[in-house]
């Protein structure tokens, strides 16, 4: 029997070690990839850092180009010219542009408040911001703050900002004896034209540089999810100022007739041709989403005035997977999904053809296009964490380099193993999972098993070395190196199936869910390698949700830790963010028997299971009632149970202190309720 070399088994905190790498996006000639790098430099500050990369392909060398500053959304202005967004004192987040690639960023806005996306276009940049209504800002000051609900408060606005020009009212405006607020500002806001005030949410420019098509929701409310709106604008980005900067003059705006929740995805590069992200089946969380093509060469009076759903041809039939990110190049149409527990990337045709192009054998986690179908991406495996890779297209493929190499730093750390397993749930549908094991497994030998449950529901526990959730929620390779097996199931409802199986737990939230974990203890205990009397789950959001529903409703689990999970729907339903997001007819009231079934809450009384809950204080999402339900009512009848509460936190945090709290919280309950160790939530690592 071969030796095994001894690794590194890493402590909870020594994993906030491990660098996260950004996806990247490569330039324009395809000589150079920009990455953000996100780690933890120490625990005092309590603070995530992100710095910003530079690979250069011509000189094959690696520098920092962002380092010290607050920062998000990188863009490439030319291939030699980056802008970002970045933190300027109580200014909020605001465009910085780098020519040339060096120096510390020259700043083209100023906007009150703060910018929250933008985007390159013409001789400047587009540019979203929260603006507050006339009408409200008068109230304010007559009767101060307060919100009606379904009432418009602040919107959406989009504006338009000339580069060359802000740099010189900014110069002018310092070196002039009258005060900046006399001089003109070119700033334009374009959503001011649109007929009435929106909630926007991507903005998507077309590569003519004369078209810009905004995806909006009507109203912030949640009921207005689903009731969206695509409009056009169209303007000379140059001659708009000539007019003295009245955006009246030379500007049109128009609402294309798209159908209800469609959403623009991509611009043809000859900007004759739009993608549009739309559910056939309707609106809601259990309808896959197709790509479908519109030509915008059609007459204006059929784009804006008609129903459009004639016109739209659906292109990925054929692919029956939910598209992810999307790419129009002159190599053709890019997408991404998920092909179980894996990230897949093909080229669509315009008549519908599915090419899947190779990637090394990698999980493209993310990835970014440029014109010519060059790419940067993130992407892991089974045995590598992630890294950032570059290349030019080939057939059916690219000739991917890879940049970073932070993989070598920790090869002899011991993160286990990981493989896909497959079993039959109790009506008979097949379920697949990743399953994690102790680098030294021994198939004789029986081990406790933790399930790790992703959130979602529509989303995926991947195929790879390392996950984030590994890293901030749950001490997964503490709990392998403990010899303890993980299992984290794609279960109905997941992505990567199809649309039969993302359908599967509608109207059968928590039953569904309930099977896929019992068949699989099932499975792995007929195996001999589980021990039956040592079984866990932890999860969070959705995966909050199962392993509640699993611990109340079930005899089978040990211990269970449920982050963020909801207790009962009635209390989801009216304190949610997002109360269309529940995949069950009708609601508590006109389906009481059924939504009233699927509540973890409503098998409370048959609770034996000890429970650990985590939730942030001002989670939108799941509000903190759930948890406190859930707790005192176990509590009230003796069963072991803990709530802890982040306050300040929302639905998902990064914070490292709390990060780490919450890892070693979920470490110490498991330890004690699978091994036998002392309970202590406070000792360190």
């Amino acid at each position: 029997m071969a030796v095994l070399t001894e690794r590194h088994q890493p402590g909870i905190k020594e994993m906030f070690q491990i660098p996260i790498v950004g996806g990247g996006r490569i330039n324009p000639t395809g000589d150079k990839v920009i990455y953000g790098l996100m780690h933890v430099d120490n625990f005092r500050d309590n603070q995530v850092k992100t710095a910003i990369y530079l690979f250069d392909d011509q000189t094959n060398t690696t520098y920092p180009f962002v380092t010290e500053d607050i920062f998000s959304q990188v863009r490439w202005v030319d291939h030699q010219t980056l802008a970002l967004l970045k933190l300027a004192g109580e200014a909020g987040f605001q465009i910085f542009l780098f020519e040339g690639l060096v120096g510390t960023g020259q700043q083209i806005t100023d906007h009150q408040g703060g910018i929250e996306t933008f985007e390159p276009f013409g001789n400047g940049f587009l540019y979203t911001a929260r603006k507050t209504p006339d009408e409200i800002i008068d109230r304010e000051g007559r009767y101060g703050k307060f919100k009606i609900a379904g009432e418009q408060g602040s919107v959406s606005a989009l504006y338009y900002v000339d580069r060359g020009r802000m740099l010189d009212y900014r110069q002018n405006s310092r070196q002039s004896c009258r005060e900046s607020s006399q001089l003109a500002k070119p700033v334009i806001e374009l959503s001011g034209l649109l007929e009435k005030p929106v909630e926007i949410e991507s903005v998507i420019p077309s590569p003519g540089g004369s078209s810009v098509f905004i995806n909006c929701r009507s109203n912030e409310d949640e009921f207005c999810r689903e009731v969206t709106d695509c409009f056009r604008i169209e303007f000379d980005p140059d001659g708009i100022f000539r007019g003295g900067g009245n955006p009246a003059l030379g500007v049109k705006s128009s609402r294309l007739a798209l159908p209800k929740g469609a959403q623009v995805r991509a611009i043809s590069p000859d900007g004759t041709g739009m993608l549009v992200l739309h559910k056939s089946g309707g609106p809601g969380g259990h309808i896959q989403s197709d790509l479908w093509l519109l030509d915008l060469t059609l007459p204006r009076e059929i784009l804006e005035h008609a129903d459009l759903k004639p016109y739209l041809a659906c292109l990925t039939k054929s692919l029956d997977q939910e598209p992810l990110n999307v790419y129009w190049t002159r190599q053709g149409i890019f997408l991404s999904y998920w092909d179980k527990s894996s990230c897949k990337i093909a080229r669509l045709s315009q008549d519908g053809e599915i090419e899947v192009w190779e990637t090394l054998g990698l999980s493209a986690e993310a990835f970014f296009l440029n014109e010519d179908a060059q790419i940067s991406m993130r992407a892991a495996s089974a045995t590598r964490l992630a890294e950032i890779y570059y290349g030019s297209p080939v057939s059916k493929g690219w000739d991917l380099k890879r940049i970073t190499n932070f993989n070598e730093q920790y090869t002899d750390w011991d993160f286990g193993t990981a493989e896909t397993i497959h079993w039959t749930s109790k009506d008979g549908t097949e379920i697949e999972g990743v399953l994690r094991k102790p680098s030294n497994f021994e198939p004789g030998k029986k081990y406790p098993l933790i399930f790790n449950v992703h959130g979602g529901p529509a989303a995926v526990s991947p195929l790879i070395l390392l996950e984030n959730n590994n890293r901030y929620f749950y001490p997964t390779v503490q709990f392998l190196n403990k010899d303890i097996l993980i299992l984290e199931p794609n279960y109905r409802g997941s992505l990567g199936r199809g649309q039969e199986f993302l359908a599967l737990n509608f109207d059968h939230l928590g039953i569904g869910d309930l099977w896929d974990i019992e068949s699989a203890i099932d499975q792995l205990v007929a195996q001999g390698f589980v021990d039956e009397t040592r079984i866990g789950c932890m999860g969070w959001s959705q995966g909050g949700y199962i392993s509640a529903f699993a611990a109340i409703h079930s005899n089978r689990l040990k211990a269970a830790s449920a982050g963020a999970a909801l207790s009962d729907w009635r209390i989801y339903r009216a304190g949610s963010d997002e109360p269309q997001a529940i995949l069950l007819s009708g609601d508590p009231f006109s389906n009481k028997a059924w939504f009233d079934k699927s509540a973890p809450i409503s098998a409370v009384h048959q609770a034996q299971t000890p429970i650990l809950f985590q939730h942030g204080e001002k989670d939108p999402r799941v509000p903190l009632i759930s948890a406190m339900e859930m707790y005192r009512a176990l509590k009230a009848r003796g069963v072991p149970t803990t709530l802890v509460v982040f306050p300040g936190q929302g639905h998902g945090f990064l914070k490292p202190r709390e990060s780490y709290a919450l890892m070693l919280q979920n470490y110490r309950w498991f330890m004690h309720h699978l091994m036998g160790e002392a309970l202590d939530l406070l000792m360190d690592d």
